[in-house]
């Protein structure tokens, strides 16, 4: 298969777009045509969800978006949350990226 799981922390500035890019590994034959994918982002792993990130899926890249008036209308007091990242087909579930977000207010920029 070739996919490993990647871990990677990110800080987020609320009311600016924030996309995650997941690449194929160089040298592996597997396509993503016809795979979903998934990405939330919550204050604790066992918590709701907060964010539910859109997906784009091309032939060897995953890409998981947030508009930044998504965030900004949020209003969130807390700033550090957990994501996990997967991409799915009918017959498997592949863990891709997990971690930590710091979520930075521009409290200046809002009401």
């Amino acid at each position: 298969m070739g996919w490993l799981m990647v871990k990677h922390d990110f800080t987020l500035h609320a009311g600016h777009d924030f996309n995650i890019t997941y690449q194929v590994p160089e040298g592996s034959d597997m396509n993503l045509t016809g795979y979903k994918g998934v990405c939330k982002i919550r204050k604790r792993p066992n918590e709701s969800v907060v964010f539910d990130l859109n997906t784009t899926i091309e032939e060897k890249s995953v890409t998981f978006s947030l508009a930044g008036d998504i965030s900004a209308a949020k209003q969130l007091q807390t700033k550090d949350f957990v994501y996990d990242a997967f991409i799915y087909n009918d017959s498997e579930h592949i863990k891709i990226g997990y971690g930590k977000i710091t979520l930075i207010q521009d409290i200046s920029m809002h009401n």
